[in-house]
């Protein structure tokens, strides 16, 4: 099978593989769609690893079908329809017992640890596939498996309704699924961005307000259009200058749920947090036991994440593919097989 393998430093490659064996209580998913992460560029970008691991296969959100399954296997069966979930814990420690795998001590995750998604096929276990309703199709599957999965785990933080307006920053595809995610739970949504691809993505997502920050103040726009300040705060960009905003845009009381970051930065105003008793939460993916949780949501209010995918390549088209997400001058774009 062919696969492609992260080299560092904008390289990459298409290698052949040997097709995974399954054994016991494993799943050999033949992969139909798989999609490019923001996490995946700076694996792309990192420096050349020196500890073998250059060679495994990358990415980590896929949907497909069951190949082939091992012995033991009782939960899927060829043939099915499947989104992976793309942590693999221990099964035994008291995260993966309470459906926290991605806290799992010894938790290995697809395209870091173990061979990925971005391949025909890609080895799981039998309990990391969740079998699609008919009303999914395998571009939603890839979507819960990373970016609708993020979102809908820290939007369960935020609890967006009919009575909040929330702010979105960052409308990359974990963004943009904010916003589709948010106007499903009735938020008044405002979207703050810098690509126009992506500005208008939203907007046809059903943003009531689009700031672009490459030309507008977003910090006076947010005030123009809500004085007192935003109920919520969605956080997906990562950008130091996002996470001082996101702190200055909050009302009284206001809460914000941040799921990116680069590392070490400036400390936010402690004193804005206090005065204004400011709740500041941090999401990291989505606990494995809220995936049928988030598939019954999306079915209900009928979200297309296809809306969402600007590009589509094959694999040997992968540099191409990840050179236009590297630029942000798309939505999302996948892979398909």
């Amino acid at each position: 099978m062919r696969g492609i393998v992260l080299l560092g430093q904008g390289e990459l490659e298409i290698r052949e593989f040997p097709d995974p064996v399954p054994g016991p209580q494993e799943v050999v998913v033949r992969v139909k769609t798989a999609a490019i992460c923001g996490s995946d560029i700076h694996m792309y970008h990192a420096p050349k690893r020196q500890d073998g691991k250059s060679g495994l296969i990358a990415g980590h959100e896929p949907a497909g079908v069951v190949e082939r399954i091992g012995e033991g296997v009782t939960l899927v069966k060829p043939g099915d329809r499947v989104s992976v979930y793309h942590y693999i814990g221990c099964g035994k420690c008291k995260n993966c017992l309470a459906g926290f795998w991605q806290w799992c001590p010894q938790t290995k995750g697809l395209g870091a640890h173990v061979n990925g998604a971005d391949a025909d096929f890609v080895l799981v276990k039998e309990q990391n596939c969740y079998v699609l309703p008919e009303e999914l199709s395998f571009i939603d599957g890839s979507f819960m498996a990373c970016a609708a999965g993020t979102t809908y785990s820290a939007l369960m933080k935020l609890q967006p309704s009919g009575a909040s307006t929330i702010a979105v920053i960052g409308l990359g595809p974990v963004g943009l699924c904010g916003v589709a995610m948010s106007k499903a739970m009735g938020a008044h949504v405002v979207a703050i961005g810098r690509r126009k691809i992506r500005l208008d993505l939203a907007r046809q997502l059903g943003a009531d307000a689009v700031i672009d920050v490459a030309t507008s103040d977003a910090y006076a726009e947010v005030r123009r259009l809500v004085p007192e300040g935003v109920d919520l705060v969605y956080e997906t960009s990562g950008a130091i200058e996002a996470h001082q905003l996101m702190v200055q845009i909050l009302k009284p009381g206001g809460k914000a749920c941040v799921v990116a970051g680069r590392g070490p930065e400036p400390g936010i105003n402690a004193g804005a947090l206090i005065g204004r008793q400011l709740t500041i939460m941090g999401s990291f993916v989505l606990p494995i036991w809220m995936v049928a949780e988030m598939a019954a949501f999306i079915v209900r209010h009928k979200i297309r994440f296809d809306r969402m995918v600007t590009h589509r390549f094959r694999i040997d088209q992968a540099k191409e593919a990840f050179e236009l997400f590297d630029s942000g001058e798309c939505g999302k774009v996948i892979f398909e097989f």
